[in-house]
């Protein structure tokens, strides 16, 4: 009897759909999967589209930053509507730009946050000399998105905008690496000379010409100084001379202990979790993307073993939840593996804590929580085993 009065009752609801709510579900359904396909996380791709009937138009409205995706949507959802569609759906970057959708990081350090207000969370940071793509304007913010795809919120005062000839001309220029934990851009080669700017580690500086035992440097919006050419290296140079090991991670690694934590962080003013472990790996000429969540995707996965004595210095440990009840794991911290036992991470500051019970500086907390671990560095560039 209930099986009866079940399926009178979904008799009746599916009787009660209409037509058009049958087409705005179909038309969900294809959103739905092509935002799966093309734009699965939203913090790298933007696809926020909805649907609505109007009995005799379907109304496409929001924003895409790919207009494939945009162009294949509108195709599907004509095998469902026919040729009644009103399109309402903006695409990225947005034409008022003028096509002026580059820009040139033009402070040491830039905040990028969720929203368009200062009160929003912090979710990265970009660095002074690198490049982002701008997307829209809101209320003077711009939307941004950074070398590695992370979108957010900036400031416009931070980015010099440019257009695609003088972005090539930039890009066309030598660059200096800033390799000093901090340092300062100097209105004269002295020390005591006035600022002109403050700079960090991963930095990037266009020489002008050297000045003894300064660089002249110029900064994106024309600003011209002199920087200590003990703090920069060529970037070329530096690339040529740095390439990826495990002893170069754990050094730039430890350059790092004590530094503050920062959610949102990535720079040598405060790094979060995942901020730490990118900035690392940044000087090691491995680019790596923003969150944990993303960089557990990264690399060979390793079998750590009962007493982790599968995993090599510079091997990612990931922390969180493990998959269960066909739910996945959850990712939520990552730390850099230094071989025997001992890790290096951005919690509460940047420390070394331990997997081994053994140890004074063990960590039953993160033990608990160890979900698995990638290995990042090349063949035979990771040889220090636990």
């Amino acid at each position: 009897m209930k099986r009866l009065l079940l399926f009178s009752t979904l008799t009746l609801l599916i009787a009660g759909c209409s037509k058009t709510d049958m087409r705005v579900v179909k038309i969900k359904n294809v959103i739905d999967s092509l935002k799966t396909q093309f734009a699965p996380d939203p913090r790298t791709a933007v696809f926020d589209i909805t649907a609505r009937d109007s009995g005799k138009y379907v109304i496409l409205s929001g924003e895409t930053d790919r207009l494939f995706a945009k162009d294949i949507l509108f195709s599907e959802v004509r095998k469902v509507t026919g040729e009644n569609i009103i399109d309402s759906v903006d695409v990225l970057p947005d034409p008022n730009l003028d096509n002026v959708i580059d820009g040139i990081v033009d402070v040491s350090v830039g905040n990028i946050y969720q929203y368009p207000k200062y009160e929003s969370q912090l979710v990265t940071q970009v660095l002074l000399g690198h490049t982002v793509r701008v997307l829209k304007r809101h209320h003077g913010w711009l939307y941004v998105q950074c070398e590695d795809k992370y979108l957010g919120w900036a400031q416009p005062g931070i980015i010099r905008r440019v257009d695609s000839s003088e972005l090539a001309a930039y890009n066309a220029k030598d660059k200096l690496l800033v390799t000093a934990i901090y340092t300062t851009v100097r209105s004269t080669p002295v020390s005591d000379g006035g600022t002109v700017s403050d700079a960090v580690m991963a930095d990037l500086l266009t020489p002008v010409q050297k000045s003894g035992a300064s660089y002249k440097v110029e900064l994106p919006d024309g600003r011209t100084g002199f920087v200590s050419s003990n703090d920069v290296d060529s970037y070329t140079h530096y690339l040529a001379t740095h390439k990826p090991t495990a002893d170069g991670v754990e050094m730039v690694a430890k350059r790092l202990l004590g530094f503050p934590y920062l959610w949102g962080g990535t720079s040598t003013k405060g790094v979060d979790c995942s901020g730490f472990v990118k900035t690392v790996y940044r000087m090691n000429d491995i680019k790596l993307p923003r969150d944990a969540s993303q960089q557990v995707n990264v690399g060979e996965k390793i079998n750590p073993g009962p007493n982790f004595e599968n995993l090599r210095k510079g091997d990612l440990l990931f922390f969180g939840k493990k998959a269960e009840d066909g739910k996945p794991a959850k990712i939520v911290h990552v730390a850099i593996y230094l071989g025997n036992g001992y890790f290096i991470h951005s919690s509460d500051r940047v420390q070394i804590s331990s997997l081994l019970k053994t140890d004074s500086a063990f960590d039953q907390y993160d033990l608990d929580r160890f979900v698995t671990a990638r290995r990042i560095l090349p063949p035979n560039e990771s040889s220090s085993k636990n």
